[in-house]
């Protein structure tokens, strides 16, 4: 019974021992990990800085290459992403990118050439316009919203869901008057949808004397 005993001591030693070595590993491997993870996200806001420094400056030197224009914008957009923990950083990137979107845009818009060509910076155009509503919705600077939809409407003059948008987008700027035309837009394209007896309800309600001169 005595050796018997000790065997059993012997082995429980054995195994408490391995627990507190598994143990220790676990502990010393979480600080590491964090460690290794806030390097890897340094590097990576580093990399996207040097980025964005070369585009501008290829920019520069190429002020009509469009390709570079839109992947500026699109790098100050990953740029802000990365800056959740600053407010005032995020917001920065976002207005940087904006405004980068806004320059690829007119550059776009001024295109000549074939009806293809044409064609494809119409194309071109919307896709970044749809982005740029993002950026400023992201924003919440819905003035600006307002205007970018203004910019679709005129591209894309049948596309009911642009009208919806933007009168919900003109309501949110104070502009009952844009939103009224909106929608009013939008029921002509689109007079059987889900939503068009809540337009309507807020169309009538907003065209008795309580829109805006």
């Amino acid at each position: 019974m005595l050796l018997d005993r000790r065997r059993v001591r012997f082995w429980q030693r054995i195994v408490f021992g391995a627990m507190a070595v598994l143990m220790a590993l676990w502990l010393v491997s979480i600080p590491i990990g964090r460690w290794v993870g806030c390097g890897s996200s340094e590097q990576a806001v580093n990399t996207l800085d040097d980025e964005i420094a070369t585009l501008r400056q290829r920019i520069t030197a190429s002020p009509g290459d469009l390709a570079l224009r839109l992947e500026l914008a699109e790098s100050l957009r990953r740029r802000a992403g990365q800056a959740v923990q600053d407010a005032q950083e995020r917001e920065d990137y976002l207005r940087a990118s904006a405004e980068a979107y806004e320059a690829y845009i007119k550059r776009l818009a001024k295109t000549k050439g074939t009806k293809a060509e044409l064609k494809e910076a119409e194309r071109l155009q919307i896709a970044a316009l749809e982005d740029l509503v993002v950026v400023y919705r992201t924003l919440n600077d819905f003035d600006n919203v307002k205007r970018v939809f203004g910019l679709l409407t005129d591209l894309r003059p049948n596309n009911a869901s642009y009208f919806y948008d933007m009168g919900r987008t003109a309501i949110s700027a104070g502009d009952t008057n844009t939103a009224l035309l909106a929608f009013g837009r939008y029921l002509e394209l689109e007079p059987d949808s889900e939503e068009a007896a809540q337009i309507k309800d807020w169309i009538a309600a907003n065209t008795s004397g309580g829109a805006n001169p």
